[in-house]
């Protein structure tokens, strides 16, 4: 099971006086919220790529202790610069550092030598139900929410994120909840709810749209709303495109 970063982490690890976090990939998801708050806060990422192991268990050494085989010949400019923009294409803005997006080229290029499709990571988690290639399941009884700062610093809002950019994919999902509380917020990204729990308003140009369990709204980019329950409400979110926090 992959390893999730939140926001409600980086804050534990400011909280014990740490300003180092290391995170090995593709293990591990880092939400957005938790990228934004670790700079704020200067508590430094450093990312590395994790050794990869056969079916048998036996360890495969990552990308960086690969040696360059002999018999390969030096691969073309224009080939190393398509494999960079595929990885980089594959890869949230900023996520990564040079150096592990080199160790990704270089493993890349070894696993072409072998006959091996060239991929920018292992295949997204398989659900518990053995689903194929590039399948994440995420269980919603193990979702923990940490506290999205952008509703304001008077109002509890939880927010977990759970399909990122890092999972390869061009949406984003996730959940939200709260209770009592609305906050003005305008999208810079396509959006659709999908109501669980409660009651979602969600207020635009004086017309007021109430979602209920069961209920699907769309919000489309450049909307400006406010978000709301005057009771309580959970949601499951839906974006486009995946990087909604940097758009």
């Amino acid at each position: 099971m992959k390893k999730l970063i939140t926001a409600e982490t980086i804050r534990q690890q400011h909280a014990a006086g740490k300003q180092r976090l290391e995170v090995e990939l593709p293990a591990t998801i880092i939400t957005p919220e938790a990228r934004t708050l670790a700079t704020q806060l200067h508590i430094e990422l450093v990312e590395s790529v994790a050794p990869r192991k056969e079916k048998t268990g036996t360890a495969v050494p990552a990308a960086s202790a690969i040696p360059h085989r002999a018999e390969r010949p030096a691969p073309h400019p224009e080939e190393l610069a398509a494999i960079r923009a595929a990885i980089v294409a594959r890869l949230p803005k900023g996520s990564v550092s040079d150096d592990v997006i080199e160790q990704l080229i270089r493993k890349a290029l070894d696993e072409k030598s072998a006959g091996v499709a060239a991929v920018a990571s292992g295949p997204a988690e398989a659900n518990a139900e053995g689903a194929g290639y590039g399948i994440k399941h995420v269980k919603g009884s193990s979702v923990q929410f940490s506290r999205f700062d952008g509703a304001g610093a008077g109002n509890t809002v939880g927010l977990s994120d759970v399909i990122t950019a890092s999972d390869h994919s061009p949406m984003a999902a996730g959940y939200m909840a709260w209770s009592n509380c609305f906050f003005p917020w305008t999208l810079t990204y396509d959006e659709i709810d999908v109501i669980l729990e409660g009651e979602l308003h969600i207020r635009h140009q004086g017309k007021t749209v109430i979602g209920l369990p069961g209920d699907v709204i769309f919000i489309p980019k450049g909307s400006a709303i406010e978000f709301g329950s005057p009771s309580n409400v959970r949601f499951l979110y839906v974006t486009y495109p995946a990087d909604w926090q940097n758009q």
